[in-house]
């Protein structure tokens, strides 16, 4: 509503009827009709655009990945013998943005014609959610109200989990191997490791024994082989607000799935251990095991009955982490009944990293004889920077 053209159309009926009961005559009836009339042509006016314009939007498809452009169409089509003007087109705009569109843009469609857009649109969250076009404002030819109503039928992807590879991890480069202390990484268990002999499968050359040694080394696998790290994420909700929740619960996965990648792309088994349900152990040894990781992460639901002291309290009863090297927790918060259910699972006093996505306590205190090492992280970091 433009409150000064109101203020004036206000004013324009008051001056009518002091016009009509002062002098009378048929001049200061037409004028307070013709006043009378404007918010009724106005309002009759944004009524049947919103019966009669038509929009369509689509996607690609309705699977998208966080952070990657999608093409996006749009388009607004008239379809009558009158102008439509001072048309608005209203974006979700929380969690992904549309490119090339100005927000405060106005639109006019002559008779039957149509505005036809090719854009692309960036969602920034792994989720479920409503994208593209969430509401067209309507404003009447006389500037005095501005009517905005949503659309029936929002657009709604499924937007997977960004990807991101690691070159380091906790200040270890796989790439560079110029000495026997770099064949040996102090946060990764030792990988056994023999000489390569023919019909060895390449992808298990380990190139910092190979450099070490002079020679092929191949890492060794055996049936009893058992992954010395364990990497578990925070399965809980602690906020009903979606612009709360989500950009954490998106953080969580980006950083799993960049731990699980690098340790895959370096052949190093681990497993990752969530909570639904049940207790899910998912072990990862190949680039199999990671697309199933990655299938499962996609879909995975992060639930206001579950949360971290849950998940490891079952891992303590089950005793699922026995004989781990290294645990590396993904917290969206830390109390001191956390880091006491982490003492309790790591029995061989493993080193322990805490990925947090939040403010650390003032009165967690941590274990003399444990090697546990807090590291923050924003909703907006780049895993690739934090984890280097």
């Amino acid at each position: 509503m433009n409150r000064g053209r109101v203020a004036l159309l206000l004013g324009a009926f008051v001056l009518s009827l002091v016009g009509i009961t002062c002098y009378g005559g048929p001049v200061t009836y037409i004028f307070f009709w013709l006043v009378l009339a404007i918010p009724v042509i106005s309002i009759v006016y944004i009524l049947f655009v919103f019966t009669f314009i038509r929009y369509y939007q689509k996607t690609e498809g309705r699977n998208m990945t966080a952070g990657t452009p999608s093409d996006f169409y749009i388009t607004l089509k008239n379809e009558t013998f009158f102008a439509f003007s001072s048309l608005r087109i209203v974006f979700y705009s929380s969690f992904s943005m549309v490119n090339d569109i100005e927000p405060d843009a106005l639109y006019e469609l002559l008779p039957h014609s149509a505005i036809k857009k090719k854009t692309q649109l960036v969602c920034r969250y792994r989720g479920e959610y409503k994208v593209g076009i969430k509401s067209i404002a309507v404003q009447d030819f006389f500037g005095l109200f501005t009517v905005t109503r949503r659309i029936k039928e929002p657009l709604s992807v499924i937007v997977e989990p960004a990807l991101y590879e690691l070159d380091t991890l906790f200040g270890d480069d796989t790439r560079e191997a110029s000495s026997h202390e770099n064949m040996i990484r102090r946060d990764i268990p030792a990988i056994p490791v023999r000489e390569y002999v023919g019909g060895d499968d390449i992808r298990l050359i380990n190139w910092k024994s190979t450099a070490a040694m002079q020679k092929l080394m191949v890492r060794e696998r055996t049936s009893e082989e058992k992954s010395g790290i364990t990497i578990i994420m925070d399965p809980g909700r602690y906020d009903d607000n979606i612009e709360n929740y989500l950009p954490v619960e998106n953080k969580s996965v980006e950083l799993l799935l960049a731990l699980s990648s690098y340790y895959t792309r370096n052949f190093v088994s681990h497993e990752v251990m969530l909570l639904s349900d049940d207790l899910l152990h998912i072990p990862v040894r190949d680039m199999a095991g990671f697309e199933k990781l990655h299938r499962i992460m996609v879909r995975y639901y992060f639930r206001e009955e579950n949360n971290i002291d849950k998940l490891l309290q079952r891992i303590c009863d089950e005793g699922a982490a026995a004989s781990c090297h290294m645990f590396i927790i993904i917290l969206q918060g830390i109390t001191a009944k956390t880091m006491e259910l982490v003492d309790r699972i790591n029995t061989d006093r493993a080193a322990v990293k805490i990925l947090l996505l939040g403010d650390c306590p003032a009165d967690i205190v941590f274990s003399d004889d444990r090697e546990i090492s807090i590291i923050p992280v924003g909703t907006e970091d780049d895993p690739g920077e934090v984890l280097a």
